[in-house]
């Protein structure tokens, strides 16, 4: 079968490579589309970000199969002591494979593995013409929720997470600060959750016009101080929970007029403060404003995978639920499609730069 193989950071060929066979546990997916995400394509690129050097590891010593962790496809054969799924059975990879090993999986705590196992970056991922996952990382797709819906449910389960921590409560007044594939899509979720008033803050109109469509309170920050503005239309008072969706390489959360700290400004005093963004960065503190603030900071789980949300769902299922049903949009986001595995390096930079190619979102690399 055609695989992308990584030879080295920024060498990457189309090769003929044998089709995996599932192992115990294990279901062999045919893929249907494939998205990057802006992680893989920095570490790609070689920036040092977190997974890098696991990538680095996989490329000096391994077969240099690597990412493609969003994906959409078709169950085609199962492992042994695998039951949950059947043949013919669409799906999408939500979650990672606890080590077993730590303390925390020893605890019967996964959600806080210290060394998760993820598709794509610790074991072959779905830039190929199939890919063999853990069943315990994948999640079926209903049939309300297209192929190229379900190749980019991944952040929306993730972005579950995040406002499941952040313990919105009905009537909230949230914040976001960033309205990129997660920010978008955190607003819509805390809308759903119950939040009286969402502010969405973004340089990009598109993206402001797109929040203002979803029922989002729409602020362009190249118009308006996005933070004067919150403070306005809540009598000087900030919202009580704030998302910052931005992240990327920011000096200060408590000065200046980066994107974390107009979320960190909005936050009223005894409010909530998401970072949700990957910061590349150091960043300094006033601790004295932070503690003037009173404010609760909430590391959020979304890069643990899916999370149990009660008995009978978790955020991997719910996900495809929201979206089948129309409570949230993410097809909004899908703006681009390529053509299949060449177009590898085109999607690299397009992700990277999304702006200059006219995207919303990642392109989507269509395979069958």
């Amino acid at each position: 079968m055609d695989a992308v193989v990584c030879h080295d950071f920024g060498d990457a060929r189309v090769e003929d490579v044998p089709r995996p066979e599932p192992g115990d546990g294990e279901v062999l997916v045919r893929v249907s589309r494939v998205q990057l995400s802006v992680t893989e394509c920095q570490i790609y690129r070689g920036m040092y970000e977190s997974g890098y050097e696991d990538v680095r590891s996989r490329i000096t010593d391994g077969d240099g199969r690597l990412f493609g962790h969003e994906f959409s496809g078709v169950v085609t054969a199962l492992g042994s002591g695998v039951d949950a799924f059947e043949e013919g059975d669409r799906v999408y990879a939500p979650g990672k494979s606890p080590c077993g090993e730590c303390v925390y999986c020893r605890a019967d705590e996964e959600t806080y593995c210290r060394h998760p196992r993820t598709v794509g970056m610790h074991r072959p991922g779905a830039l190929a013409e199939y890919v063999a996952a853990p069943a315990e990382t994948l999640c079926t797709v209903p049939d309300g929720v297209s192929d190229a819906e379900a190749a980019a449910l991944q952040p929306l389960a993730a972005a579950l997470v995040c406002v499941r921590d952040a313990g919105l409560d009905s009537g909230d007044t949230v914040g976001v600060v960033g309205t990129g594939v997660m920010g978008y899509q955190l607003g819509q979720l805390a809308l759903d959750h119950g939040a009286s008033r969402v502010f969405a803050v973004d340089v990009d109109p598109t993206k402001v016009e797109l929040a203002a469509e979803q029922g989002l309170v729409g602020i362009d920050a190249e118009e308006t101080d996005p933070v004067e503005r919150v403070h306005r239309a809540t009598d000087g008072i900030g919202v009580d929970v704030a998302f910052e969706a931005v992240g990327g390489s920011q000096s200060h959360l408590t000065t200046g007029s980066g994107p974390v700290t107009q979320a960190f400004e909005m936050v009223r005093p005894g409010g909530t403060f998401v970072p949700v963004g990957h910061f590349t960065d150091e960043m300094t503190i006033d601790p004295a404003a932070v503690r003037k603030k009173y404010l609760t900071w909430i590391a959020p789980r979304d890069k643990a995978g899916v999370v149990s949300l009660t008995p009978n769902i978790d955020t991997g299922a719910f996900a495809t639920e929201l979206v089948a049903s129309g409570r949230v949009s993410i097809a909004d986001y899908i703006s681009h499609e390529l053509g299949g595995l060449g177009d590898f390096e085109r999607a690299v930079s397009m992700t990277l730069d999304k702006a200059s190619a006219g995207a919303l979102g990642p392109p989507q690399l269509v395979l069958d």
